[in-house]
């Protein structure tokens, strides 16, 4: 007779609930995006990572509320960790999005773009204007060399530390930001030793699989590093990509002829406000004068 095969199967975890989960049911479909430059988009999402640090845990005893920036709780580490990840997550959305727009107006960067693969799913169904995107979807912006790298590949402009000395530190800052990211999203939260060792053994070796503890003003300079980040570049990028316009615009010194093509260039790369147009004859008349044209003033 057979010996019949035994099994282990225990079931010790609890009971199990079915579910029924549908990808479809997760995106908006009303959403378009909002008309407005890169940087502005930035700041939006960087407001909202800033609201939320004023959320508060409701005791159900008491009935009051108490604010988990307040104390060292797991609520709170739960949500500074997401805050992380949404301070670089609105870093790389930035960046997508400037390339992405530079692409469709900028002739240097859309002859580069030629030669890039495109997913042909990507082809048959995205927006026009959109198309830019699809050739960004393996590509992460979450470390210094990731951003040199791809703004380099699709636009042709080296954000060169000898160039831009002010970068060389924000760079600096940025990638200690993106191993913290990094031990959020593939460590739990937790120092790993390869994280460690980008950021230095001898320092960190004694935080080895030691969760990550941000307090209040640390999760406010993790936003900062990343403002300031997005700032100095959308600055460098604004005057690299001026700068070259020349071989492909005749700028006559003469807003009024000119004003229809510069604005397309300032408004891609100019945070809105209340004075924009005075900034944009403003920043016209230092372009044309670095650039040896003459100004016409009427």
């Amino acid at each position: 007779m057979a010996k019949i095969k035994q099994t282990f199967n225990p079931s010790i975890s609890g009971t199990r609930k079915s579910s029924s989960i549908k990808s479809i049911s997760f995106f908006d479909n009303e959403y378009i995006e909002e008309d407005k430059s890169p940087i502005d988009l930035f700041n939006a999402k960087k407001q909202n990572n800033l609201r939320l640090l004023g959320a508060s845990l409701l005791n159900p005893t008491t009935g009051a509320y108490t604010s988990l920036a307040a104390e060292k709780s797991a609520e709170w580490q739960q949500l500074s960790n997401l805050l992380i990840l949404g301070f670089v997550s609105s870093v790389e959305s930035y960046f997508r999005c400037v390339i992405r727009r530079l692409i469709s107006i900028d002739e240097h960067s859309r002859k580069l773009s030629y030669k890039h693969m495109l997913p042909y799913g990507a082809a048959v169904y995205h927006h026009t204007s959109l198309l830019p995107e699809a050739l960004l979807e393996s590509t992460s912006f979450h470390s210094s060399k990731n951003i040199k790298d791809t703004v380099n590949k699709f636009t042709g402009i080296s954000l060169n530390d000898n160039k831009y000395k002010e970068l060389t530190d924000i760079f600096n800052e940025f990638d200690i930001v993106g191993h913290l990211r990094h031990c959020v999203v593939h460590r739990s939260g937790h120092l790993g030793s390869t994280n460690a060792m980008a950021l230095g053994l001898d320092e960190h070796y004694t935080y080895l699989e030691k969760p990550i503890h941000v307090d209040l003003p640390a999760i406010q300079e993790i936003g900062l590093v990343c403002e300031n980040l997005v700032r100095v570049v959308n600055d460098a990028l604004f005057a690299e990509v001026l700068l070259r316009s020349s071989k492909y615009f005749d700028w006559t010194g003469d807003l009024r002829k000119d004003k229809k093509n510069f604005a397309l260039f300032f408004n891609l790369f100019s945070p809105d406000s209340a004075d924009k147009d005075k900034k944009l004859k403003s920043c016209y008349v230092e372009f044309i004068r670095v650039t040896s044209a003459k100004v016409k003033t009427r």
